[in-house]
Protein backbone atom coordinates (compact mmCIF):
# COMPACT_ATOMS: atom_id res chain seq x y z
CA UNK A 1 0.00 0.00 0.00
CA UNK A 2 3.04 2.37 0.79
CA UNK A 3 4.88 1.85 -2.60
CA UNK A 4 1.50 2.59 -4.50
CA UNK A 5 1.22 5.96 -2.80
CA UNK A 6 5.01 6.27 -3.09
CA UNK A 7 4.51 6.10 -7.05
CA UNK A 8 1.50 8.35 -7.14
CA UNK A 9 3.41 10.72 -5.22
CA UNK A 10 6.38 10.66 -6.86
CA UNK A 11 4.27 10.61 -10.75
CA UNK A 12 1.64 12.96 -9.70
CA UNK A 13 2.02 15.53 -12.24
CA UNK A 14 1.59 13.08 -15.25
CA UNK A 15 -1.81 11.70 -13.33
CA UNK A 16 -2.91 15.50 -12.93
CA UNK A 17 -1.54 16.45 -16.94
CA UNK A 18 -4.04 13.78 -18.48
CA UNK A 19 -7.68 15.11 -18.33
CA UNK A 20 -11.04 13.36 -19.33
CA UNK A 21 -11.56 13.38 -22.82
CA UNK A 22 -15.16 16.00 -23.72
CA UNK A 23 -17.16 13.15 -24.31
CA UNK A 24 -16.39 10.52 -21.16
CA UNK A 25 -19.15 12.19 -19.57
CA UNK A 26 -21.63 11.43 -22.34
CA UNK A 27 -19.91 7.99 -22.67
CA UNK A 28 -20.46 6.91 -18.97
CA UNK A 29 -24.04 8.16 -19.24
CA UNK A 30 -24.66 6.46 -21.89
CA UNK A 31 -23.40 3.11 -21.36
CA UNK A 32 -25.11 3.70 -17.35
CA UNK A 33 -28.57 4.69 -19.27
CA UNK A 34 -27.94 1.48 -21.42
CA UNK A 35 -27.31 -0.89 -18.12
CA UNK A 36 -30.19 0.02 -16.76
CA UNK A 37 -32.55 -0.22 -20.01
CA UNK A 38 -30.90 -3.95 -20.03
CA UNK A 39 -31.88 -4.29 -16.20
CA UNK A 40 -35.58 -5.19 -15.67
CA UNK A 41 -37.72 -2.90 -14.19
CA UNK A 42 -38.98 -5.73 -11.97
CA UNK A 43 -35.90 -7.98 -11.27
CA UNK A 44 -36.42 -11.89 -10.36
CA UNK A 45 -35.63 -11.08 -6.94
CA UNK A 46 -37.99 -8.19 -6.08
CA UNK A 47 -40.60 -10.61 -7.51
CA UNK A 48 -39.59 -13.57 -5.22
CA UNK A 49 -39.82 -11.03 -2.32
CA UNK A 50 -43.24 -9.90 -3.58
CA UNK A 51 -44.56 -13.56 -4.15
CA UNK A 52 -43.27 -14.74 -1.04
CA UNK A 53 -45.34 -11.84 1.22
CA UNK A 54 -48.53 -12.69 -1.04
CA UNK A 55 -48.07 -16.43 0.15
CA UNK A 56 -47.54 -15.25 3.75
CA UNK A 57 -50.64 -12.74 3.52
CA UNK A 58 -52.94 -15.44 2.32
CA UNK A 59 -51.26 -18.41 4.98
CA UNK A 60 -51.96 -15.60 7.54
CA UNK A 61 -55.66 -15.09 6.49
CA UNK A 62 -56.54 -18.60 6.47
CA UNK A 63 -54.88 -19.66 9.36
CA UNK A 64 -56.97 -16.81 11.19
CA UNK A 65 -60.05 -17.63 9.82
CA UNK A 66 -59.73 -21.47 10.99
CA UNK A 67 -59.01 -20.42 14.39
CA UNK A 68 -61.62 -18.07 14.81
CA UNK A 69 -63.89 -21.44 13.38
CA UNK A 70 -62.59 -23.43 15.94
CA UNK A 71 -62.84 -20.61 18.76
CA UNK A 72 -66.41 -20.09 17.73
CA UNK A 73 -68.71 -22.04 20.27
CA UNK A 74 -70.73 -25.32 18.67
CA UNK A 75 -73.97 -23.58 20.67
CA UNK A 76 -73.84 -20.23 20.90
CA UNK A 77 -75.31 -18.17 23.88
CA UNK A 78 -76.27 -14.38 25.05
CA UNK A 79 -72.82 -13.75 25.63
CA UNK A 80 -71.63 -14.53 22.06
CA UNK A 81 -74.04 -11.28 20.82
CA UNK A 82 -72.42 -8.62 22.72
CA UNK A 83 -70.85 -7.61 26.17
CA UNK A 84 -73.85 -6.76 27.88
CA UNK A 85 -75.75 -9.88 26.95
CA UNK A 86 -72.95 -11.71 28.25
CA UNK A 87 -73.17 -10.05 31.63
CA UNK A 88 -77.06 -10.49 31.03
CA UNK A 89 -76.25 -14.39 30.67
CA UNK A 90 -73.74 -15.09 33.52
CA UNK A 91 -75.88 -13.07 35.95
CA UNK A 92 -78.84 -15.47 35.14
CA UNK A 93 -76.69 -18.94 34.81
CA UNK A 94 -74.80 -18.12 38.16
CA UNK A 95 -78.41 -17.24 39.61
CA UNK A 96 -79.23 -21.06 38.41
CA UNK A 97 -76.68 -22.54 39.45
CA UNK A 98 -76.97 -21.12 43.19
CA UNK A 99 -80.63 -21.70 43.27
CA UNK A 100 -80.28 -25.55 41.67
CA UNK A 101 -77.57 -25.92 44.83
CA UNK A 102 -79.94 -24.58 47.12
CA UNK A 103 -82.88 -26.85 46.13
CA UNK A 104 -80.10 -29.90 46.93
CA UNK A 105 -79.15 -28.56 50.31
CA UNK A 106 -82.65 -28.18 51.42
CA UNK A 107 -83.81 -31.79 49.79
CA UNK A 108 -86.17 -32.56 47.73
CA UNK A 109 -90.42 -32.88 47.55
CA UNK A 110 -91.67 -35.75 49.61
CA UNK A 111 -93.58 -37.28 46.56
CA UNK A 112 -91.49 -38.76 44.11
CA UNK A 113 -93.82 -37.94 41.40
CA UNK A 114 -93.59 -34.25 42.46
CA UNK A 115 -89.48 -34.83 42.22
CA UNK A 116 -90.03 -36.65 38.34
CA UNK A 117 -92.51 -33.74 36.74
CA UNK A 118 -90.15 -31.06 37.82
CA UNK A 119 -87.12 -33.05 36.39
CA UNK A 120 -88.82 -33.35 32.95
CA UNK A 121 -89.99 -29.71 33.07
CA UNK A 122 -86.20 -28.41 33.77
CA UNK A 123 -85.20 -30.53 30.63
CA UNK A 124 -88.32 -29.08 28.53
CA UNK A 125 -86.85 -25.89 29.70
CA UNK A 126 -83.60 -26.67 28.95
CA UNK A 127 -84.19 -28.30 25.14
CA UNK A 128 -86.25 -25.17 24.36
CA UNK A 129 -83.30 -23.14 25.41
CA UNK A 130 -80.76 -25.37 23.34
CA UNK A 131 -83.45 -24.75 20.21
CA UNK A 132 -83.09 -20.86 20.58
CA UNK A 133 -79.17 -20.74 20.71
CA UNK A 134 -79.35 -22.63 17.43
CA UNK A 135 -81.57 -19.83 16.27
CA UNK A 136 -79.34 -17.25 17.20
CA UNK A 137 -76.57 -19.25 16.17
CA UNK A 138 -78.85 -18.93 12.30
CA UNK A 139 -79.66 -14.98 13.15
CA UNK A 140 -77.36 -13.31 16.04
CA UNK A 141 -78.89 -10.26 15.37
CA UNK A 142 -82.39 -11.14 16.02
CA UNK A 143 -83.93 -9.33 18.98
CA UNK A 144 -87.00 -11.46 19.33
CA UNK A 145 -84.70 -14.58 19.68
CA UNK A 146 -82.35 -12.60 22.30
CA UNK A 147 -85.26 -11.54 24.22
CA UNK A 148 -86.77 -15.49 24.10
CA UNK A 149 -83.68 -16.19 25.95
CA UNK A 150 -83.63 -13.49 28.37
CA UNK A 151 -87.40 -14.24 29.47
CA UNK A 152 -86.00 -17.98 29.29
CA UNK A 153 -83.53 -16.98 32.25
CA UNK A 154 -86.65 -14.79 33.61
CA UNK A 155 -88.97 -17.93 33.98
CA UNK A 156 -86.38 -20.37 34.94
CA UNK A 157 -85.09 -18.30 37.77
CA UNK A 158 -88.75 -17.68 38.95
CA UNK A 159 -89.63 -21.52 38.29
CA UNK A 160 -86.92 -22.10 41.24
CA UNK A 161 -87.51 -19.78 43.66
CA UNK A 162 -90.83 -20.92 44.18
CA UNK A 163 -89.66 -24.43 43.93
CA UNK A 164 -87.31 -23.14 47.06
CA UNK A 165 -90.46 -21.30 48.66
CA UNK A 166 -92.67 -24.57 48.53
CA UNK A 167 -89.37 -27.09 49.84
CA UNK A 168 -89.15 -23.98 52.87
CA UNK A 169 -93.00 -24.41 53.15
CA UNK A 170 -92.65 -27.98 53.73
CA UNK A 171 -90.15 -28.45 55.87
CA UNK A 172 -91.58 -25.66 57.92
CA UNK A 173 -94.53 -27.41 58.04
CA UNK A 174 -93.02 -30.69 58.67
CA UNK A 175 -90.67 -29.24 61.61
CA UNK A 176 -93.98 -27.73 63.36
CA UNK A 177 -95.97 -30.76 62.86
CA UNK A 178 -92.30 -32.42 64.88
CA UNK A 179 -92.68 -29.87 67.39
CA UNK A 180 -96.76 -30.97 67.96
CA UNK A 181 -96.09 -34.45 68.04
CA UNK A 182 -93.50 -34.35 70.50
Amino acid sequence: MKELEKVFREHREVFDDQDPGNDHFENFLGKLNDQQKTKPLFGMSNFLKVAAIIIFVVISVVTGYQIRKMQTPEHLGLGAVSPEYQEVELFYTSNIDSQLRMIERMGSFDNTDHQNILAEELKEMDKRYNQLKEELKLHPDDDRVIQAMIEYYQVKTNILNRIIEQLYQVRKQTKNNLNVSA
